[in-house]
């Protein structure tokens, strides 16, 4: 496919060819031709040839003075100057704004060529097409290759980039195209102008002035302009650009107001005049882009004002809120901590996501800010050390860990409470437990249902001995609930004074029951030790009673011998009883002592009871006396009586004895000189019919005092 370069080449080349053809026709070839028109037509191309030759090296001329004014050098001929290759360099250098070989040092030829060919070179790579010419043509100064030389480039970088933007939107066209498009759009609706080539259609100056009312309407008065006066408007346009628009002026009006202008060159100054108002038309977008770089430098310094504020915001919400989760004062109670770790919740769910998209904005605009500043080749914003994205996300991470560390003290702190509550309905059910037992082991002890004899108070001591056991037993359960009380105390449970309440109230009902059994033991003991006297008492009247059966007997010896053991007898008894009245004695007064405690509330038995049975033992006692002295006296007299019995039957044996050794010895045997073994035998063999007759008498005194007819008992040793 033929680029838009290489078409305005080709067309360059043939429009060359042709006149060159005509031109370098030999002389004999023309003379060849007789015809008149001929020579005539030759004459005029030639002339026409000449004169846009003469227009375009003017046109040429200016144009590259006026780029060269940027590095103030100017030529002044265009065949000449160009020879040596450096001006050469200089223009391309400016139109591409790239930097070029170094010329070489030097005026030779070779030197020029060198220079020319680095020019020459430079467009072959920038994809200019050159064909057909040579650094050798530019320095020989071949006048037409030099000026297809500075059209090639005029074309290149003037012409080429031209695009001009239509209603259908771009279309790609030959530059030559697009600028003739671009000049009949800015003089569209122009009276009397109507463009539709580069040559004729200029001729009356009006498009030059249209061009420049459409883009500066101040600087021409176009309704005072008219088609027949050409050369005023050629040199009122041309003045206006000159003057106003910094235009070099690069036709005269007379090259312009002829019979054929020269096209090249009305192209080459109309291209001027896109370049100045597409310059201009940068211009004014670079100045509303300006404003727009000044909005968006204020918008970006509003941004940054933003930013630090709402970074200030966020970090000290950030700080005041790590200050809160880092706070360990918990509520004490159970009901409190879960409103807590509600209202934490609440936080992570509705406080803190919001704040979390402020922190992503945050970095979205310092982006933002940043992008913009570096777009306009600014130098970036840096936020004051404390508000960068960093110390942001450094403080957000510190906001997360106190967040982690409050939601587990929370837990924690819930399942303490949950603990506390518990143990809290551990110790009322238990505390209930140990009430009722109380209160109930209380209303047992309070009754006194010990029985009236000692086998029913000793049954009633068993029975509290085993409730004093059960209560012993009992008293690690109540140390259990003042331990529990306790360590809900070191706990701090809230209600802890409903919880010490209670253990106080247990605590005074076991004292209560403790002091309860205490007394209900020392009323039983009284009871068991009076029933004890009683038992005693009784005990004494079973004896008293079995003496008395004693007492009674009338036997009182049927000799002397047994009198005297009824007598010893008796007098043992008497001893046994003696013992029995102090020990008598000393129960009355046990039990009496019962009976006449005036300061006692308690009595355990009726007073006139105990005086009853301490009477009734003494009534017993006393007749237990009456009956030992009439026994004793009973026995005294039988004794003094078998005694008395006793002595006569000695006294009468005696003398039976002696009346019996009297009568039955001669008494002058007896006298001196007697024999004695006789006499004194007959004296000893007289004992046993003595005995047996003082037996008999004192059987028959026996009989007689006797007066019972009671058969007395041998005297023993009778």
């Amino acid at each position: 496919m033929t680029s838009a370069n290489d078409y305005e080449q080709l067309e360059l080349q043939q429009q060359y060819s042709r006149i060159n053809v005509r031109w370098d026709a030999s002389d004999d070839e023309l003379d060849n031709d007789n015809s008149s028109a001929r020579l005539f037509e030759r004459s005029r191309i030639k002339a026409l040839a000449d004169e846009r030759e003469a227009v375009q090296k003017k046109t040429f001329t200016k144009w590259v003075n006026s780029h060269l004014a940027r590095v103030t050098c100017r030529i002044s001929d265009l065949y000449m100057d160009l020879r040596d290759g450096r001006v050469l360099i200089k223009l391309l250098e400016v139109l591409s704004g790239e930097l070029l070989p170094k010329p070489t040092k030097g005026r030779m030829r070779i030197h020029c060529l060198e220079n020319v060919d680095k020019a020459l070179q430079f467009l072959k790579e920038q994809r200019v097409h050159l064909e057909n010419m040579g650094s050798h043509d530019i320095v020989d100064g071949n006048h037409r290759l030099v000026l297809g030389l500075i059209w090639t480039i005029i074309l290149r970088f003037q012409i080429q980039d031209i695009i001009v933007e239509t209603q259908e939107g771009r279309e790609t066209r030959s530059a030559r195209d697009a600028l003739l498009l671009w000049c009949q759009m800015k003089t569209a609706g122009y009276p009397h102008v109507n463009v539709t080539n580069f040559t004729s259609s200029w001729k009356d100056g009006l498009a030059f002035n249209a061009l420049i009312h459409r883009h500066r309407p101040e600087l021409v008065d176009f309704q005072n302009l008219t088609k027949s006066n050409a050369r005023h408007n050629l040199e009122h346009a041309f003045s206006v650009a000159e003057r106003h628009l910094g235009i070099t002026p690069l036709l005269d009006p007379e090259d312009v107001f002829t019979e054929n202008p020269d096209e090249k060159s009305i192209i080459t100054y109309v291209v001027a005049f896109y370049h100045y108002f597409s310059k201009m038309k940068v211009l004014e977008v670079e100045g509303r882009r300006l404003g727009k770089v000044i909005e968006h430098a204020k918008e970006t310094e509003r941004m940054i004002e933003g930013y630090g504020g709402l970074a200030s915001d966020l970090l000290t919400w950030i700080e005041q809120t790590i200050a809160s989760l880092n706070s360990r004062s918990f509520a004490n109670s159970l009901a409190g901590v879960q409103h807590q770790l509600q209202a934490f919740s609440t936080y992570r769910t509705v406080e803190k996501p919001p704040k979390f998209q402020e922190k992503g904005n945050l970095e979205v605009l310092l982006f933002t800010i940043q992008s913009r500043m570096r777009a306009n080749n600014q130098r970036v914003y840096t936020p004051h050390e404390g508000r960068l994205v960093s110390d942001i996300n450094r403080a957000w991470e510190q906001l997360e860990k106190a967040e982690h560390e409050r939601e587990l003290a929370l837990r924690n702190e819930l399942i303490r409470q949950e603990k506390l509550e518990q143990l809290a309905r551990r110790f009322d059910r238990k505390a209930a437990m140990r009430e009722a037992w109380l209160s109930e082991n209380q209303r047992l002890v309070a009754q006194d249902n010990f029985g009236q004899d000692l086998a029913a108070v000793e049954a009633a001591k068993k029975k509290h001995e085993a409730i004093e056991t059960d209560t012993a037993a009992y008293r690690e359960r109540v140390q259990a609930i003042e331990a529990v009380a306790k360590e809900l105390e070191l706990e701090g449970y809230h209600d802890i004074q409903r919880i010490n309440g209670r253990k106080d109230n247990i605590l005074r009902l076991w004292e209560q029951l403790l002091e309860l059994l205490a007394a209900r033991r020392q009323r039983l003991e009284m009871n068991l030790t009076l029933q004890h006297l009683f038992q005693e008492m009784l005990h004494c009247i079973d004896w008293m009673d079995e003496v008395k059966v004693k007492l009674a007997s009338p036997e009182s010896g049927k000799h002397l011998l047994e009198a005297e053991e009824l007598l010893q007898t008796h007098r043992l008894l008497e001893a046994d009883m003696a013992i029995q009245a102090e020990k008598t004695r000393a129960i009355s007064a046990a039990a009496l002592r019962f009976a006449d405690a005036e300061g006692r509330c308690y009595r355990p038995c009726d007073p006139k009871v105990i005086r009853d049975r301490v009477s009734h033992l003494e009534m017993c006692r006393r007749e237990l006396q009456v009956l030992a002295a009439r026994r004793r006296a009973l026995l005294e007299q039988s004794r003094s009586l078998w005694t008395c019995l006793w002595e006569l039957d000695e006294a009468e044996s005696w003398i039976k004895e002696q009346e019996q050794l009297y009568s039955s010895l001669d008494f002058g045997k007896d006298l001196p000189g007697a024999e004695p073994g006789r006499g004194s035998g007959e004296r000893r063999g007289a004992g046993p019919g003595a005995g047996g007759t003082g037996a008999g008498a004192a059987g028959a005194v026996g009989d007689t005092a006797g007066g019972g007819g009671r058969p007395a008992p041998a005297p023993a040793g009778g």
